[in-house]
């Protein structure tokens, strides 16, 4: 059983629309980005690509039905940023882009997840979400999901299948 503690996070408000808010923290390593929207909350993440290295990199970490699957997503990625399959995106920080009270534009769930010769790859389609597990040169399409919700729930599912019980994750 995981030991993780589970505490509020300093949200500060940046925009607010009729229908969307976005909130940003900061930690000592990571930004932060909440995007809410009426049905769903986005959680991105800037910060070093490895430990005491300068590149910087950002993530697509998850989308959520509720807030509360968004802090326990957050608090093991706070615990160990190797816990959390985070979808690398090519976009540059902060990732929502928004006009007064308007949002014009936010990546959605797809992108890549990579550590040494395994990857997960969400890719977004006509009829939903296809992720897949690639290790090596072998491919295992784990579903085409209807919500992007859905999507990263399975990825988070599988990977953490995999991973518990590892000694370096």
């Amino acid at each position: 059983m995981r030991q993780l503690s589970i505490t509020a996070t300093d949200w500060l408000l940046q925009a607010k629309g009729n229908d969307w808010s976005l909130f940003a923290s900061v930690t000592n390593r990571f930004n932060y980005l909440r995007l809410t929207l009426p049905t769903k909350e986005y959680l991105y993440a800037e910060g070093e690509q490895e430990l005491g290295q300068s590149d910087r990199g950002v993530w697509v970490l998850g989308v959520f039905d509720h807030v509360e699957q968004l802090q326990y997503f957050l608090a093991l990625h706070n615990d160990n940023p190797l816990k959390v399959p985070a979808l690398k995106i090519e976009q540059s920080w902060p990732v929502v882009a928004y006009q007064e009270q308007s949002l014009m534009d936010y990546p959605h769930y797809s992108g890549v997840y990579r550590v040494g010769f395994k990857s997960y790859r969400v890719t977004q389609e006509i009829d939903g979400y296809r992720v897949e597990y690639i290790d090596g040169y072998k491919a295992a399409l784990l579903g085409v999901l209807e919500s992007e919700v859905d999507a990263c729930l399975a990825l988070y599912s599988h990977f953490d299948s995999r991973t518990r019980g590892c000694k370096m994750c």
